[in-house]
């Protein structure tokens, strides 16, 4: 099959969501909130940027043949998990500062990785893309 631009982007976009949600399925740490509950709740995925280039939830959904936008869902207790079209991970996240992060493990290897909250808006910033999620 000839693909496109436009398609090896996309398929691009999908590997770094799955490869988030594998590293969120292997996760387990006893790291807890800090405390600002600020970012407890449901967060789902409107947009995948890079550089100049975006992609929408909707579209996202259509290029990779899935019937769910991937959702984020931070508990009070710390822990965080991942739905992506019914697979799931999970992790934990903390607050410092007003500074967030999230926790996940792949094999044996620790991984925190920067999450920004404005608002009703988050952002995270992964392998030179930014997943937009909108509080539900």
């Amino acid at each position: 099959m000839y693909q496109t631009a436009r398609t090896k982007h996309h398929l691009f976009f999908i590997s770094v969501l799955m490869l988030l949600c594998l590293f969120l399925a292997s996760c387990g740490s006893d790291q807890k909130t800090g405390g600002n509950n600020a970012i407890a709740g449901t967060w789902e995925m409107t947009e995948i940027s890079s550089g100049t280039s975006q992609m929408s939830a909707e579209d996202y959904m259509k290029s990779a043949d899935v019937e769910k936008v991937p959702v984020l869902k931070f508990e009070t207790d710390g822990s965080v998990t991942l739905d992506v079209d019914g697979e799931s991970g999970t992790g934990t996240w903390a607050e410092e500062n007003g500074n967030y992060s999230i926790t996940y493990k792949t094999d044996s290897e620790e991984h925190t990785q920067s999450v920004d909250m404005d608002g009703s808006m988050l952002t995270i910033k992964q392998n030179g893309y930014t997943l937009t999620y909108e509080r539900q």
